[in-house]
């Protein structure tokens, strides 16, 4: 067995030890290099959780439960966080992301296995703290120069962008660690996290049904579109 609790668990330790680090050093650099190796792990975490839990359910052992939660984002930021975040959410293989809007907040709602869902739930909580360090960083070195004969609302809607941009950066890389990782691993893994993540689509599909009916609207279009 490649995988076991102990080797998870101490992934695990390890992963919220980084994020510790990069969330409360005063250096970019510093931070995203915590930040970027803790990402691999959380890939590598997620795939050997999806591994172990394939194998209990080839013992007849009881899986994982699939659980849904959320994450609230408030304030004048909170459409970037939105957007970023759930490009970050998406890039896990075996989670959904959904969301609702209000008129002062936004909500993701992430949904997965209890493992993926409370590492993507940290991953954002994380996310948030470093993307305004890195923002405040970035705009005392170079946003306010750049930015001097910008009107209040211009010089809030770049630092929003900048915040957005860090997020989808770290989607990319995450994307980019999947596709990495199993193809070291073989294709045994892709089948198990696309199995995994089918489990999800069918909880998600009988929790709200009106979703399949758009999804199937949705793929009717043209491949343009």
């Amino acid at each position: 067995m490649k995988n076991s609790e102990h080797k998870l668990q101490r992934l695990k330790e390890r992963i919220t030890l980084l994020l510790n680090k990069a969330e409360n050093t005063s250096y970019p650099h510093e931070a995203q290099a915590f930040q970027e190796h803790a990402e691999r792990l959380m890939v590598r975490y997620g795939i050997g959780r999806a591994e172990l839990d394939a194998q209990s359910a080839h013992q007849g052992k009881k899986q994982e439960a699939i659980v849904e939660e959320h994450f609230e984002m408030h304030g004048v930021y909170r459409l970037g966080q939105r957007d970023g975040l759930s490009n970050v959410g998406r890039a896990f293989r075996t989670v959904t992301i959904l969301q609702t809007n209000f008129s002062n907040s936004c909500r993701l709602y992430i949904i997965g296995h209890e493992s993926d869902v409370a590492t993507v739930k940290t991953l954002f909580s994380s996310l948030v703290i470093q993307a305004t360090l890195a923002m405040t960083h970035w705009w005392d070195a170079e946003g306010k120069v750049q930015s001097a004969l910008w009107s209040d609302s211009e010089k809030q809607i770049e630092r929003r962008e900048f915040q957005r941009s860090f997020y989808v950066q770290v989607a990319m890389r995450i994307q980019g660690l999947y596709e990495e990782e199993s193809s070291q691993a073989g294709t045994g893994t892709d089948l198990v996290l696309v199995d995994r993540k089918h489990q999800v689509d069918e909880f998600v599909s009988d929790k709200y049904p009106y979703l399949r009916a758009s999804r199937n609207r949705a793929s009717r279009g043209s491949m343009g579109a």
